[in-house]
């Protein structure tokens, strides 16, 4: 995750407490993190990442839709 968003924004000392905004993230750079972390995690974070300004707060969400998204499936693993 903190590649995705240090690539995007061009900013190689991003760190995982870095706000996003505050590092040059503008609406056109969040499409683009937004797009690289649902290809990534297939998880669509677009109504999080200008509420979850940072890295580690991005994390969270996509766990968080990942454990929701698995404890939605049956106990045999089928929807």
């Amino acid at each position: 995750m903190t590649t995705i968003c240090a690539e995007v924004l061009n900013r190689s000392d991003l760190g995982p407490d870095d706000d996003l905004m505050e590092a040059g993230m503008d609406s056109l750079a969040a499409v683009e993190i937004v797009t690289r972390i649902e290809l990534a995690f297939g998880v669509d974070v677009v109504d999080a990442v200008f509420d979850t300004p940072t890295v580690r707060q991005l994390c969270l969400v996509v766990r968080k839709s990942i454990e929701s998204a698995g404890a939605a499936e049956g106990s045999d693993g089928t929807a």
